[in-house]
């Protein structure tokens, strides 16, 4: 069991120093070093606990008890880093970390304690007489990795919704991978309520086993991710607040309005801007010579699409055409899906089935069917 407690602390140490040297570090690099540190600290001070360092070291006695409570916020701060265009780090932010520091200022006066007295108070009195704030932060720290989680869920799901609005393509800026360890500090937070109810020293085992697990798969994906708002405008950050009240302040009336589809429609059929894979809300809006909000405007307005399935849509369509001509037959169906403007194959796979209910190669079937009768 110790091994597990050494292997976890070790590599978040190990992780979080080729994170703080990683170069062209970017604010979320930072956060996560730092969080990855606590979660290596947190591991050590449990494997000292678990080996009864108290004995011999009494003055760390008490340590790890507030540690719970930063790992919410870090996760909070973290996926906010990566979903949010600005990179700076607002001081008002660390108020979600009040309550690990209240909760050490509480106990403060029983840490300071003279090694003997502090013994005594923390396995003779507490157990028997708790000082009240340890209920209430007891129920802060059941309650605080349910609420970061849900919390850190609804900020990754805007930013898909946002970055739907802003680009053709999802591949490496979705944060799929985030949303995946989420749902694992999710089961580490289950495996601490679980362990309440069985043997400590198999609890133990279980927790520190996963959190050594997760420590691994979010110190690799986190040195992958690289900056995801690298080619947008200040239009990412407009797109994020747009709605029907601000459409309504639109100067763009009815007509203007109708008049920019029409002009749109026929640029997308003459120049095939979809084509090229990575193509932007404010690229397409340059191409266009129009103002990105109002080419927005009137996608979501007119055509009740994103900026996203208003691209693969013709991306698409483009697709269709290619297969029915003769002699395309021979290319594999990505090759095709490459050349009409996707660059992944699950993404490809993704919209085609959504917007035809079939999957790609069913409906080439379907047309070698037609064919053949």
């Amino acid at each position: 069991m110790a091994v597990v407690f050494i292997i976890g602390f070790v590599q978040a140490f190990f992780i979080g120093l080729i994170l703080l040297n990683k170069k062209n570090k970017s604010l979320s690099d930072k956060i996560l070093a730092w969080w990855i540190f606590f979660i290596g600290l947190h591991l050590l001070l449990f494997y000292l606990h678990y080996i009864n360092y108290y004995q011999n070291l009494p003055y760390l006695l008490g340590l790890v008890v507030p540690l719970p409570l930063i790992h919410g916020p870090f996760l909070l701060l973290y996926v906010s880093s990566l979903t949010k265009k600005e990179q700076f780090f607002n001081m008002l932010l660390m108020i979600h970390f009040l309550p690990a520091i209240s909760y050490y200022l509480l106990l403060s006066p029983i840490m300071f304690l003279p090694a003997e007295e502090k013994l005594h108070y923390v396995f003779e009195v507490m157990p028997t007489d708790p000082p009240k704030y340890v209920a209430i932060y007891s129920f802060l720290i059941s309650v605080s990795g349910p609420v970061y989680i849900v919390w850190s869920l609804v900020l990754l799901r805007k930013h898909l919704h946002s970055i739907k609005k802003n680009f053709s393509y999802t591949e490496k800026i979705n944060l799929k991978w985030l949303r995946n360890l989420i749902f694992g500090m999710a089961i580490i937070w289950l495996a601490v309520l679980i362990t309440e109810f069985i043997e400590e020293e198999i609890g133990s085992a279980i927790i520190f086993s996963t959190v050594t697990l997760f420590v691994f798969a979010i110190g690799y994906y986190g040195i992958r991710q690289g900056v995801i708002f690298t080619d947008t405008s200040e239009v990412y950050n407009n797109s994020n607040k747009e709605n029907k009240e601000k459409y309504k302040k639109s100067p763009l009336d009815i007509e203007q309005s109708q008049s920019l589809l029409d002009r749109l429609l026929i640029f997308m059929e003459d120049k095939k801007p979809y084509l090229e894979t990575k193509i932007t809300l404010p690229q397409l809006a340059n191409q266009f010579d129009t103002n990105p909000n109002y080419l927005s405007q009137v996608i979501n307005e007119k055509l009740h699409q994103n900026f996203y399935d208003f691209i693969n849509k013709y991306r698409v369509e483009e697709f269709k055409k290619k297969l029915v001509n003769e002699g395309a037959m021979n290319y594999t169906l990505f090759g095709h899906a490459q050349e009409c403007g996707f660059s992944s194959k699950s993404s490809f796979h993704e919209v085609f089935k959504k917007q035809t209910g079939q999957t790609p190669s069913q409906y080439q079937a379907s047309l070698l069917n037609t064919t053949d009768h």
